[in-house]
């Protein structure tokens, strides 16, 4: 483990993923300010996930990237930022006015942000972090992680002279032993995917050039992508023992693209509630636990117990997990759980460290639970902050001031989820062209909770339809049908969609 990184610094020619990759170690929260040369370029960061990249080297920029792509002409350009609101983002407003759509719109982000990224890991250069300030809440994220924003960005480096001088021929390539990289998710090429795997802790750069069949553009480029991930690292010496391919190499493998993409459930699945729910409870309170029952562990627990516990739980609440739909909206818990068990890891895995710890909880008789009210007086205190948070957020709609309900609703859920409360979050988030999917999400979650819940059901099924996916739109109405026969705004809606269909001729 390496601690917590500092809050500014420098770093050499090279040297940027590390110091990246020492935010995502610690799950770091904050706006990371990166200074090469005359550049700035700014990193958005939540539980050391990168969630947005913006740079002010004009050719950077957002409106500038579009015109090079040929998605916008210079013209157009400027008109738009000429009418551009205050408040408003650029890339909202240009989906607002028809200019890109939103699933272009987050592709060209993506792109661009890998390409910032490309830059900067041949450049040296300095940083910051701004703890208070997070990615702002009309911004459209990136949905890849940091592992593989950098391979990407190692795949879209244009020179690859940078890249050898990365990955010298003497250097001996062996896996990390670090858990949470070692459980990251990583969007691998099978080229890739392959040379991990031959990875043994024994070999050089160069025994691994005559060992694996590929170009030497392409297996440089691999080694680099697994070097700035964390996958592998470079050392002077052998490892002692040769490493057989380990469970990650096994895991990273890409697996082969189906023929048909697999169709996506309308609702949240069982598991995907539970373990919902199961990030919801434990974040709020794993803080105020000792670092044995943070790993539910007793004081007795040995080392490998500690070792194996962790690495367990890390595999659990990975701040990774954001990525997958019923996380989506929990990155900040994950980042929460993810910190507390590292604190708890770092000292219970050190000997000396343990051993003091063990002590300062005999001298203070510091109990082994957090001190709490009774379940009867926290379930009252979270209903009268949700129906707080409801009435300030209804008042805040009336005055056309959605990105503050959206806030106040976002609260009340995560306190206290309810398929009402979920429907309306929807609703609002629904307005803004980039919160399309997280409003998706949250029709999902209420229709899990309950599922005979009709308006949630009517709401998919209006979603689904303005997309022109019927298919999933009738089976929307089809769910409501099922419970409830009689119900006239489901079946009218499902004739209007059958009649709308084209019908197929009979031969």
């Amino acid at each position: 483990m390496t601690g917590h990184p500092p809050g500014s610094g420098s770093f050499t020619t090279g040297a940027f993923p590390a110091t990246l990759r020492g935010f995502v170690q610690a799950a770091a929260d904050g706006r990371l300010d990166v200074i090469t040369g005359a550049i700035t370029s700014r990193l958005w960061l939540e539980a050391g996930q990168v969630r947005a990249v913006v740079s002010d080297a004009e050719e950077e920029k957002l409106g500038q990237w579009l015109v090079s792509r040929g998605l916008i002409d210079r013209q157009q350009m400027a008109i738009l930022l000429l009418r551009q609101p205050d408040g408003v983002r650029y890339g909202t407003f240009l989906v607002t006015e028809g200019a890109l759509d939103a699933e272009r719109l987050e592709k060209e982000l993506e792109a661009q942000a890998i390409a910032i990224v490309s830059r900067l890991l041949f450049e040296a250069g300095s940083f910051s972090l701004d703890r208070d300030d997070r990615v702002p809440g009309d911004a459209a994220t990136l949905g890849m992680t940091t592992a593989s924003l950098l391979a990407a960005a190692v795949r879209s480096a244009p020179d690859l002279q940078p890249l050898v001088a990365l990955v010298p021929a003497d250097s001996f390539v062996a896996s990390t032993e670090d858990a949470l990289l070692q459980q990251q998710h990583v969007q691998l090429t099978p080229g890739e995917g392959y040379l991990l795997s031959r990875v043994d802790g024994a070999g050089t750069v160069a025994t691994l050039q005559h060992l694996v069949p590929m170009a030497r553009e392409q297996l440089v480029r691999g080694l680099v992508a697994l070097l700035v991930t964390g996958l592998v690292e470079l050392r002077s010496k052998p490892v002692s023992k040769p490493q057989p391919a380990s469970e990650l190499a096994v895991r990273a493998r890409p697996e082969p693209m189906p023929a048909k993409p697999p169709e996506e459930d309308l609702a949240y699945s069982p598991l995907e509630q539970r373990e919902h729910e199961e990030v919801l409870r434990v974040a709020p309170g794993i803080e105020k636990q000792d670092f044995y029952l943070r790993l539910g562990l007793t004081r007795a627990a040995g080392s490998l117990q500690i070792q194996t516990r962790y690495r367990e739980m890390v595999r659990t609440y990975h701040p990774d997990r954001a990525r997958e739909r019923h996380l989506r909206s929990l990155q900040a818990e994950l980042g929460t759980i993810y910190r507390a068990l590292q604190e708890a890891y770092e000292t219970l895995s050190n000997a000396e460290a343990r051993a003091r710890y063990d002590k300062a909880l005999l001298v203070s008789a510091q109990p082994t639970f957090a001190s709490l009210s009774s379940d009867g007086q926290q379930e009252e205190v979270r209903r009268n902050m949700v129906r707080t948070s409801i009435v300030e957020a209804r008042r805040l709609m009336a005055r056309n001031d959605f990105g503050q309900a959206a806030q106040l609703l976002d609260q009340a859920v995560r306190l206290m989820p309810d398929p009402e409360t979920l429907l309306l979050l929807s609703q609002v988030e629904f307005r803004n062209p980039m919160w399309a999917q997280r409003a998706l999400d949250r029709l999902r979650h209420a229709v899990a909770l309950n599922p005979k819940f009709t308006k949630g059901w009517l709401e998919l099924a209006n979603y689904w339809g303005m997309r022109g996916q019927t298919d999933k739109q009738k089976q929307c109405l089809e769910k409501i049908l099922a419970y409830d026969p009689g119900n006239k705004d489901a079946r009218g809606a499902l004739n209007a969609v059958i009649q709308s269909q084209p019908r197929r001729r009979l031969i």
